[in-house]
């Protein structure tokens, strides 16, 4: 297998959230984060977006993971890593 192909595979399986680089450490297998159950109210709504580079770093999540943005009925809203929650009625 050539570095290219090693490169490329490693770049993908970086943006699906598979593995993690931590610099000059090397890269590692990512592992298996605890879940959290999200209520939705009446009213509530969720959706799944691709993160702004300061979301990743605040919810401290890796390349290739979504976050789920729950809208309350009162107007706020909030937000988690997809990979962290489960949502529920």
């Amino acid at each position: 297998m050539s570095r290219t192909s090693v490169r490329q595979a490693m770049a993908l399986l970086r943006t699906e959230g598979l593995v993690i680089v931590e610099p000059p450490r090397g890269t590692f297998v990512r592992t298996v984060e605890p879940t959290e159950t999200v209520t939705l109210r009446k009213g509530d709504t969720a959706s799944a977006r691709m993160p702004t580079p300061a979301e990743r770093r605040e919810l401290e999540i890796g390349e290739g993971t979504p976050v789920l943005v729950v809208s309350r009925a009162d107007g706020s809203h909030e937000l988690y890593a997809a990979d962290r929650v489960r949502v529920s009625r």
